[in-house]
């Protein structure tokens, strides 16, 4: 008992942490949950600071270490992580469209219903040394440059950066998680009004949930087919990404409990380090599922044209108008406002309605991401071993 509570030591912080979370957002006085959030948005400037320095140490040791099969395995993340997100947002848009009338009615919401203002007691900034873009472009040209010209000096210096980089993750950034969770749902329950949108659209959620939980099975049976194994073991093995994920809404903040999980289902660590960092920007299936959903809803709202033959060039761009989307929560929203008015047509109205919905549910589609990559992995490390690394 004494060692399954141990194995699942972090699981039960972050739970607990949800917990405590909102608690304080709720119950106790506002000064309080003011210090938590304020804490909480500190944590995320330095998880922030972190992360382009995880991308760079973990794909360029991971791309270094496959030699000769790298740019081959970078195809075959993309073309998955592609196929997966456009197959996701197709299916979310029929489904959308045949059950959201019955359960929207008439309701609207205001995204002025989300805003919590306060006056900061102390701000420090810590601006990162690069966004998440660079760091992967200067990664894939490292670790793919250092595989053509066999550096090994330049691999042992990398590798020792990815040792630096994975020690701060243990030490710092994986202790200070639930703390950051902590501050996170201090701040959602602290609004109040976060609460009545889920409660008013719990249909709706419930719906795009349902929609994750397929695409998830989904990619998870084609993995479990090409690598011939148990898919609900896969499964079983990438649910403590899936939980941390969905608190810290933030796909690459996961990025070493995700290389964990996928170790635990077979995958090799140097395809783990470099596919997992990669998905973390490139593979959104579940943001994919959640957008095209809210897009749906808000044009039925609006009494607005919903053809597919509108929606669908929306959803081949916004697979690529997503990739490498701010690591954050709520970054691919902010991400797609330009193509929401292009495209589609969306106002200022429009796109705070799609706002105020994505934040509602913007933690499911995160841990959908997550979890997903694992499949990709899964994939990748079999293709590798079957193909790429007899052939080289």
């Amino acid at each position: 008992m004494i060692e399954k509570l141990k194995k699942h030591s972090l699981l039960i912080k972050i739970i607990l942490a949800i917990i405590l979370g909102v608690c304080i957002g709720v119950y106790f006085p506002q000064s309080i949950s003011t210090f938590f959030i304020e804490i909480s948005d500190f944590l995320q400037k330095l998880i922030g600071f972190l992360v382009p320095l995880i991308v760079i140490g973990f794909v360029v040791s991971g791309i270094s270490a496959l030699k000769n099969s790298s740019g081959k395995l970078l195809s075959l993340a993309l073309v998955l992580s592609y196929t997966f997100m456009v197959i996701g947002a197709v299916g979310s848009y029929f489904v959308s469209k045949n059950f959201f009338p019955m359960l929207l009615g008439t309701q609207s919401i205001d995204a002025g219903d989300f805003e919590f203002k306060c006056n900061p007691h102390f701000n420090i900034n810590i601006p990162p040394l690069m966004d998440v873009t660079t760091a992967i472009i200067l990664a894939f040209i490292i670790g793919i440059g250092i595989s053509k010209i066999k550096s090994n000096h330049l691999r042992n210096l990398f590798d020792e950066f990815h040792d630096i980089v994975d020690l701060t993750v243990q030490k710092v950034m994986i202790p200070i998680i639930p703390i950051y969770i902590v501050g996170v749902f201090a701040k959602i329950s602290s609004k109040g009004k976060i609460i009545n949108v889920l409660f008013n659209f719990s249909k709706l959620i419930a719906v795009v949930i349902c929609m994750h939980i397929v695409i998830l099975l989904f990619q998870y049976t084609v993995a479990a087919i090409v690598s011939r194994k148990n898919v609900f073991k896969l499964l079983k093995n990438v649910i403590p990404a899936y939980v941390t994920s969905l608190a810290t809404q933030s796909s690459v903040a996961v990025i070493p409990f995700s290389i964990e999980c996928a170790e635990n289902n077979g995958v090799s660590k140097k395809i783990a380090n470099f596919i997992l960092p990669l998905c973390s920007t490139i593979h959104l299936t579940g943001s994919a599922i959640s957008i095209t959903a809210n897009v749906v809803a808000v044009l039925m709202l609006n009494n607005a044209e919903i053809s597919f033959g509108k929606v669908f060039p929306f959803i081949l761009m916004l697979g690529i108008i997503m990739v490498a989307a701010p690591g954050v929560p709520c970054g691919t929203i902010f991400a797609i406002i330009p193509l929401l008015q292009s495209s589609l047509g969306f106002t200022e109205g429009m796109i705070g309605m799609m706002v105020a919905l994505h934040v509602a549910q913007d933690g499911f589609g995160t841990a959908c991401n997550v979890t997903g990559d694992g499949s990709i992995a899964v994939i990748t490390e079999r293709v590798n071993n079957k193909y790429f690394e007899k052939a080289s």
